[in-house]
């Protein structure tokens, strides 16, 4: 067989595997299985992948940022150009996939570590049409971050329930709280669920909450 005749045959195993599993609607097996399965098949056919970076491309950069709590991080970014390459073994046929590789973590070495991990793994699964599981990655890292802004956006409100209690208690009426800071109860309501406008809700509250304290 040809190389990419061999690489068909590769891609009719995944599919193969594909058609056992199923769940959340669609078609998909695990990462492991899937690489595992590739890897087996690559050897009976005599196929070596080849992961390799463009010389010249390889990219790093410091990024400063806040993050979900305030807090100041600094992360370290790599990027390169990749290329995967298929041959087989038997004949030196080659077959080039161009691709990419993006890493950013606490420390260099682990942004580039994580970087060739991540390219590796999802070269193989797009490159054969692989239906990716809950444990994506992707979906896994897209979770932790909304669970930790649905943290963030409680405390901000439980700040801002005690800021206007205090105010409550001084002018027995909420119309006169939000004439004060110039909004209405309806747009109070929606900045209080807005994990965004919640931060600047509380700025003010707390600013007008000193204004008042001065005054007394």
């Amino acid at each position: 067989m040809k190389l990419k005749e061999k690489i068909l045959e590769l891609k009719k195993e995944v599919a193969n595997m594909q058609k056992n599993a199923s769940g959340y609607g669609y078609k998909y097996v695990t990462e492991d299985s899937i690489l595992n399965a590739i890897n087996q098949k690559m050897i009976e056919n005599q196929v070596k992948l080849t992961p390799r970076l463009v010389p010249g491309t390889l990219y790093s950069e410091v990024v400063n940022y806040t993050d979900a709590k305030g807090k100041s991080k600094t992360d370290v970014l790599v990027r390169a150009e990749m290329q995967f390459i298929w041959e087989d073994v038997g004949t030196g046929e080659t077959e080039t996939i161009d691709w990419c590789l993006l890493g950013q973590q606490s420390d260099g070495s682990q942004a580039l570590g994580s970087a060739l991990t991540y390219a590796n793994r999802y070269f193989l699964l797009k490159y054969f049409n692989v239906a990716t599981s809950e444990d994506d990655p992707d979906k896994v890292r897209s979770e932790l971050a909304e669970k930790e802004n649905r943290k963030v956006l409680s405390s901000t409100q439980t700040k801002i329930k005690k800021i206007f209690s205090s105010l409550i208690q001084k002018y027995q009426t909420q119309d006169k709280i939000y004439e004060m800071m110039g909004t209405t109860k309806e747009q109070f309501s929606k900045d209080y669920n807005n994990s965004e406008k919640c931060k600047t809700l509380l700025e003010q509250m707390e600013l007008l909450l000193k204004e008042e304290d001065s005054n007394a």
